[in-house]
């Protein structure tokens, strides 16, 4: 509920912004708005739990131990990169964007590792399955690269071969490349932090059972 209100508030305030003085149709709008890791990841939590308490088969990918501890790790990566990269640098924001930032970078971050390390099963964890964790994230990755050049727009600056901050000279591929890199290399820390969690968990959930 918290994830969807946050979305919802980040929902209205882009669409004020990007509409019809941008004339976007509606598609485009809303591959937009799913461009950005934030709202995709938050998304796709809220499938998460829709699929957990549900247990519709069609959503079975999401409630995949991997899948939930993947997310897991992609949203401390949210969590952190908010926080050190974006959150110091941002101007003054409405009201509603405020809240949603709170909100989908903080608070929907920590109940999510919570919810996984409380409520979902565990033990089936290997430390081989961290290359499987990271597939989204990678995937995300290529997706913003391929459209970058095609929509010409990219949803951090970080991504975008071309930025150049003023008075500087545009990023280039190769900073790209280091700076995914580097962020990689964090979220895979991550998860293999909660393969450790989740092994160090389940004898405690089997007794428990």
């Amino acid at each position: 509920m918290i994830g969807l209100v946050g979305l919802a508030l980040d929902f209205y305030v882009i669409a004020g912004v990007m509409g019809p003085p941008q004339n976007r149709s509606l598609l485009s709008f809303l591959v937009y708005y799913w461009s950005f890791l934030t709202n995709l990841s938050n998304t796709v939590l809220l499938l998460v739990y829709i699929a957990d308490l549900s247990g519709a088969r069609w959503l079975g990918w999401f409630r995949d131990p991997v899948t939930k501890a993947g997310m897991a790790g992609i949203m401390m990566l949210v969590m952190f990169f908010y926080h050190f990269m974006l959150a110091p640098y941002l101007p003054e924001l409405p009201q509603a964007i405020e809240i949603s930032n709170i909100l989908l970078h903080y608070v929907t971050p920590v109940l999510f590792v919570v919810w996984w390390a409380v409520w979902s099963s565990h033990g089936t964890l290997r430390y081989r399955d961290v290359p499987l964790m990271l597939v989204p994230g990678l995937a995300y990755v290529a997706y913003v690269e391929l459209r970058g050049p095609l929509a010409g727009e990219y949803p951090y600056t970080i991504l975008d071969p071309g930025y150049a901050p003023p008075g500087g000279t545009a990023a280039g591929p190769l900073t790209v490349a280091i700076s995914v890199g580097v962020l990689v290399v964090l979220v895979a820390i991550f998860d293999l932090l909660l393969v450790f969690i989740d092994g160090l968990i389940a004898p405690r959930q089997r007794r428990a059972a």
